[in-house]
């Protein structure tokens, strides 16, 4: 029993500082009612010197619990931001996981098909195994672009040396170039750099808008903006496709995508906003706040 209460004053040290000066304060008190009551000695400068004593024991007090309801606060407040960077990390892996499961793995597997179809038309039917070998082709090329891409989002080090802007630009030409898209890029941010989270986050919530634009939205057209405010930076990513429909996009293959967006977002104390109108079209919006704290691990 010692012992854990021992551990216990330990971690909160600050809340048995405050009962010694409670209890200071308290024997100060009962010295003056008892001590020096009616038959002790009286006086003017007995009664303000023990006066004095209670009250510098109660401020005291006082200032050492709030100091423990802070270092509380920000204990808990840590705590959270812990959490919240494994559930990111964890996030992150599914959506690693979904980009090969569902990306990669099968044109590599069809690819292979192909390739087998054609292997065992090669001796009898010439024609078709050439164009069985062809559509194997096609799928690998398609695959190497997957992967690319997937590397690319696992290193995002052309923020750092490039800056958010350009690095914004060269996704968009790049993204745009292998959907065919027609892309407009634009950007008002001035010369002064961003915190590295916000950037990063940005840089990622801005690849996966891409990437489901890519997948899912069959656009032509694509268009990224990014503004900077008083304290905040907005992206838009807004395309032509044939938008989300009323399940929010979860049944095309959007669901993960936007729910990694919207964690980012999230957990830099921003806004996530999405919108479909009844023709078509996506449209984001995503306000990160410039000034960060503790979060600023959780970018990543």
């Amino acid at each position: 029993m010692w012992r854990h209460t021992w551990r216990l004053a330990g971690r909160h040290r600050e809340l048995a500082l405050v009962l010694i000066f409670i209890a200071t304060a308290g024997w100060e008190l009962i010295e003056f009612l008892v001590m020096e009551g009616p038959r002790g000695v009286t006086g003017a400068w007995p009664l303000t010197l023990h006066s004095l004593q209670v009250l510098v024991a109660v401020g005291v007090a006082g200032a050492v619990f709030r100091a423990w309801q802070h270092r509380t606060r920000y204990e808990a407040v840590l705590t959270t931001m812990v959490e919240q960077n494994v559930m990111a990390q964890e996030e992150e892996r599914r959506r690693i996981a979904y980009d090969l499961h569902d990306g990669i793995a099968p044109l590599i597997v069809s690819a292979k098909q192909h390739v087998d179809t054609g292997r065992d038309l090669a001796g009898r039917d010439a024609a078709r195994a050439g164009h069985e070998l062809a559509r194997a082709t096609d799928r690998l090329d398609r695959a190497i672009v997957e992967t690319r891409r997937v590397l690319q989002a696992l290193r995002p080090s052309a923020v750092a040396s490039l800056g958010l802007a350009e690095a914004a630009r060269r996704a968009l030409d790049d993204a745009g170039q292998e959907a065919g898209w027609t892309t407009r890029f634009v950007a008002d941010m001035g010369d002064a750099r961003m915190p590295a989270a916000v950037e990063t986050a940005a840089f990622r919530i801005l690849q996966e808008g891409l990437a489901n634009a890519a997948r899912h939205a069959a656009s032509t057209e694509v268009e990224v903006a990014l503004r900077r405010r008083a304290g905040w930076l907005d992206l838009e990513v807004r395309d032509n496709g044939v938008g989300l429909g009323r399940d929010g996009g979860a049944g095309r293959g959007h669901g993960l995508g936007l729910a990694g967006m919207r964690e980012r977002t999230r957990l830099l104390g921003g806004t996530f906003a999405i919108e479909s109108g009844a023709g078509g079209g996506t449209h984001i919006r995503v306000a990160l706040p410039l000034v960060v704290g503790v979060g600023d691990a959780v970018a990543e």
